[in-house]
């Protein structure tokens, strides 16, 4: 299954025993599940690094090894890859700008054949099943993969 995952998926990596931290480590599943992150997810959890080690109460030294560990795990996709699919993004989810980067890079995955779904807990997200991408959240996710 390959999924796109949002900003907030990836912050829950930092978490202790999270699902999607569970998700994107467990061995069984690695090779059932192909990740893909636009390069600013990155870009923007390393932006609130401090607020991610003090609400997870994780060291800075660990929280570097971490997100520099990510791009081993889910593919990391510069924009540029994908630019050819924001104002299609921009036009579906208008008022939601800060998700354009996941649901272009959905949307541009899809066009060049890929069976693409977008892993999101964030219901406004839905719109793009209009659209041809599935939107799971974890409980969903889970259900899916038979968890």
């Amino acid at each position: 299954m390959e999924l796109v995952v949002d900003a907030n998926i990836v912050f829950s990596f930092f978490k202790k025993d999270s699902t999607p931290r569970e998700l994107i480590l467990d061995p069984e599943l690695k090779y059932n599940l192909k990740l893909f992150a636009p390069e600013l997810a990155l870009e923007e959890i390393n932006r609130h690094k401090n607020d991610v080690c003090s609400r997870f109460k994780i060291f800075t030294k660990d929280f570097e090894i971490m997100l520099s560990s990510l791009p081993l795990l889910i593919k990391v996709v510069k924009r540029d890859i994908f630019e050819e699919s924001i104002s299609k993004a921009e036009e579906i989810l208008s008022s939601h700008t800060k998700d354009v980067p996941y649901a272009a890079l959905s949307l541009s995955l899809k066009g060049k054949g890929h069976e693409i779904a977008l892993w999101s807990n964030e219901e406004r997200l839905k719109v793009l099943e209009k659209h041809g991408i599935r939107v799971y959240s974890t409980s969903e996710l889970l259900k899916e993969i038979g968890l």
